[in-house]
């Protein structure tokens, strides 16, 4: 018999996978305009991050999926902008 637990990080694949697919329709085709707005959404979720924290920012599941989530959308050329 199999467990509900025991799928869970298929579970959590799926949903990762389908909030991606979820930004990347949101978004559309807007390659400039969505960059600059993804870049926008990770700036300031990092800013949150950090006012959580005094010396070091500790990312929590929640900053990371986020974080991964957009990252996607997010040109490499701009990463270092960003993280």
């Amino acid at each position: 018999m199999i467990r509900v637990g025991d799928n869970r990080p298929m579970a959590l694949s799926f949903l990762y996978l389908m909030a991606r697919w979820l930004v990347g329709m949101l978004l559309g085709r807007l390659r400039s305009e969505q960059a600059k707005d993804v870049e926008i959404a990770v700036l300031r979720h990092q800013l949150e991050v950090l006012r959580r924290q005094v010396k070091r920012p500790e990312f929590h599941p929640a900053d990371r999926a986020l974080l991964a989530v957009l990252s996607r959308a997010l040109p490499r050329r701009r990463w270092s902008s960003s993280w």
